[in-house]
């Protein structure tokens, strides 16, 4: 039996950071074994001050580069211009508690333009509608690298906290 014969998640964190004051990004590399892929299942952060941007909210990047959002986005705000306050949010619930979920497609929320999508994006690097027609699901490759990226607000950014990312395996 073979490690990739049952899915698993690894958590990334980012402990202690600047999210939403300054920009940050990591490298990592995917989990071994070739032709095997991954899937960003959930991204969790722990605001212990509260995010600010008064003409954009600071947010969280999974993508191919620290530019890229391929893999997954999350404006880390209540609306555009609003950031989080202290506590602690995960994207998942947020997304799969909100009006009209259906599944197979993957999970986002569009409360407000491009807040929340895991598990891909249109291809675009932005959200879709529910009333998309593809699935939106976008793998990130084993053995290569990936960046977890965290973009400052814009307008006098603030915040900090800890960041994790929920990244499962096959």
């Amino acid at each position: 039996m073979g490690i990739y014969d049952n899915p698993r998640i690894e958590r990334y964190a980012v402990l202690g950071g600047t999210i939403g004051a300054t920009l940050f990004s990591r490298s990592l590399i995917g989990a071994p074994g070739p032709g095997k892929k991954g899937i960003v299942r959930d991204i969790l952060v722990n605001v212990t001050t509260a995010l600010v941007g008064t003409t954009s909210v600071p947010e969280i990047r999974v993508g191919t580069a620290a530019s890229d959002n391929s893999f997954a986005r999350w404006l880390l705000g209540t609306s555009a211009t609003v950031g989080l306050g202290l506590g602690t949010y995960r994207a998942r619930t947020l997304c799969t508690s909100a009006a009209n979920r259906t599944g197979g497609i993957a999970m986002r929320l569009v409360d407000f333009a491009n807040h929340i999508f895991l598990e891909g994006n249109n291809g675009a690097g932005t959200v879709s509608t529910a009333a998309d027609s593809t699935t939106g699901f976008a793998y990130l490759p084993a053995d290569t690298a990936f960046f977890i990226t965290g973009v400052a607000g814009v307008g006098s950014p603030a915040g900090a906290g800890d960041l994790y990312v929920d990244i499962e395996w096959w």
